[in-house]
């Protein structure tokens, strides 16, 4: 399930811009006009003026409004001969802004090595930091500027700092932004290849979320674990992360959003997670959102369904020859699942899918992972949240029955040539049949796939054997999922198979009544003209029953518009 995406948070990835911008703005007061004229000199350019300034006996360190001084601005613009200038005049190498900028920092943004080393050399903290902690190392590494990595690592800046906020590290901003030399460098100056962020993140998991192939080859040949999966701290949102998107580095966090979070290197996406099953309790909850963001997944999630997840079918398969597990599904399913939900996610509050990164397609992939010994036949251990409001209880899903949900034949008729069996069900019962026809659907158009997907869907299974009449744990038809969707097709062809018309659920529910309306909150629209067709076909409108006993009274629940 194609995330996310996936930078770090604005308040972390703006800082330098807010002040700039800020400075830019910032009216200076009439009695320190003439002074403040060496910071306008700076920024303009002119050396001239500076250095007449300085000759002059300008107090080089009065600062903006914002505590922005000459050296900031010098540092940022990349112009060394003005930071030369300033030093030698005596400016404060050490002064911060109101934002916690200091002009190292400033220099690290642009990487200018040759400003770099001037400032340490004058005495600056090669260690300094915003307020959140993003050190100077750390900003260098994001911008991928190594030699300004290698210079403040020669200076003595600590490689293995965490920032405060996501506890990241200068290899795992590296990673997510695929700085793959920089990333070396840091790795050789003694950076831990392993280190977790506070979501659970290694700097592989950012990398692998990200598609930063070459760095994820970087991070392997410094000693990498190519099973190393995401660790839940206790406590923590299981869809949490750092670096953490789209959602670690998308949206689609798996389909998730995006490897830890939208937040940091990566990106983090939350959710609440709704009742399993479609019992009473689930036919009448509201399901929320979820996962992918950048994207993420959840505890146990390994790096190889994370770069599933994220579309980066390439490095996927680099993992997968670099000796990564097939079959990895701590997280309750394998990469062959979520390759279905990333050929075909659900929508989720407008983000966007997961963007193919690379040449290789997601069917190429899943060769590679049979080929690897992946079990088309693996089954579903955990219910993911990945965005779809859902009432189906997945456990026990196949990958062929996943890709039947959605409507997917050509990934269906993929894993049978490879393997897979039509006829296993989810734990509940749910046939690949019912599970195409519509059996747990919310809404058309906000699951994946279109009515006309389904059909398809539904005709293979039945050429595969499925039974038209089979019953789930719930009692639910492929008649029922076909009421649900309101595909008369489907409804036709079921009944021409076979199909009884007067099956109740467990509610009561016959597939006529759903297709009528069930009128009741957080359950299902009407389907006027399925409904109809139904009659035509012979369903008695009299059977099942509309209001279950154990449900509220109708006038105490939410008014909802229905027949008369």
């Amino acid at each position: 399930m194609k995330v996310v995406s996936t930078k770090m948070s604005k308040s972390t990835q703006n800082r330098l811009g807010i002040w700039l911008g800020a400075a830019l703005v910032a009216v200076s007061s009439l009695a320190g006009a003439a002074e403040t004229s060496i910071v306008e000199a700076v920024k303009n350019g002119d050396r001239t003026a500076v250095r007449s300034l300085i000759r002059q006996r300008t107090n080089v360190n009065i600062a903006e409004p914002d505590g922005t001084t000459a050296l900031h601005w010098a540092a940022q613009r990349s112009d060394v001969e003005s930071v030369e200038l300033l030093i030698k005049a005596g400016a404060d190498v050490k002064a911060t802004n109101r934002y916690g900028v200091s002009p190292l920092l400033a220099a690290c943004e642009n990487g200018n090595a040759a400003i770099v080393e001037k400032l340490l050399q004058a005495g600056a903290d090669p260690n300094s930091a915003l307020p959140e902690g993003e050190t100077a190392l750390m900003t260098a590494s994001r911008n991928g500027k190594l030699d300004a990595v290698k210079t403040l690592l020669a200076r003595g800046a600590n490689v293995n700092a965490k920032e405060l906020w996501k506890g990241q590290t200068a290899l795992m901003w590296a990673a997510a932004e695929n700085n793959a030399a920089a990333a070396k460098a840091l790795i050789e100056a003694g950076a831990d290849v392993n280190v977790r962020s506070n979501g659970g993140f290694t700097p592989l998991l950012f990398a692998s979320r990200a598609g930063a192939i070459d760095t994820v080859k970087v991070l392997l040949d410094g000693g990498a674990n190519v099973n190393d999966a995401v660790v839940q701290s206790p406590g923590r949102n299981p869809r949490g992360g750092a670096a953490q998107g789209v959602v670690p580095a998308g949206v689609n966090v798996p389909a998730g959003g995006a490897a830890q979070g939208t937040q940091g290197p990566g990106a983090q996406r939350a959710g609440a997670q709704g009742a399993q099953g479609n019992s009473l309790a689930a036919l009448t909850a509201v399901y929320n959102t979820g996962i992918r963001g950048g994207r993420t997944g959840p505890g146990g999630t390994s790096a190889l369904v994370l770069a599933v997840t994220n579309a980066n079918f390439e490095l996927a398969a680099m993992l997968l020859d670099k000796g990564a597990d097939p079959n990895a599904s701590a997280q309750g399913w394998t990469a062959l699942h979520q390759i279905a939900w990333t050929r075909r996610p659900p929508i989720q509050h407008g983000l966007p899918n997961a963007v193919q990164n690379g040449s290789m397609t997601s069917l190429e992939l899943a060769k590679r992972l049979i080929d690897h010994g992946a079990n088309p036949n693996a089954r579903m251990t955990k219910e993911p949240n990945d965005g779809a409001r859902n009432i189906l209880n997945r456990l026990g899903s196949t990958p062929f029955l996943q890709a039947a949900k959605l409507g997917d034949v050509p990934y269906m008729r993929f894993l049978l040539q490879h393997g897979a069996d039509p006829s296993i069900t989810t734990e509940e019962g749910a046939t690949p049949m019912m599970a195409a026809a519509g059996v747990g659907i919310w809404q058309v158009g906000e699951s994946a796939g279109s009515n006309a997907d389904a059909f398809e869907a539904v005709k293979l299974c039945y050429e595969l054997g499925n039974d038209v009449n089979a019953i789930d744990a719930n009692g639910e038809t492929a008649l029922h999922g076909a009421a649900h969707r309101g595909s008369n097709d489907i409804v036709k062809f079921l009944v021409e198979k076979g199909a009884k018309l007067d099956v109740p659920n467990k509610i009561g529910w016959t597939p006529y009544l759903v297709a009528d309306g069930v009128f009741y909150p957080n359950t299902y629209n009407r389907r006027l003209e399925t409904a109809e067709l139904m009659l035509k076909l012979g369903a008695d409108p009299k059977a099942g029953k509309r209001r279950p006993e154990d449900l509220p009274p109708v006038e105490e629940q939410a008014t909802r518009q229905g027949p008369k």
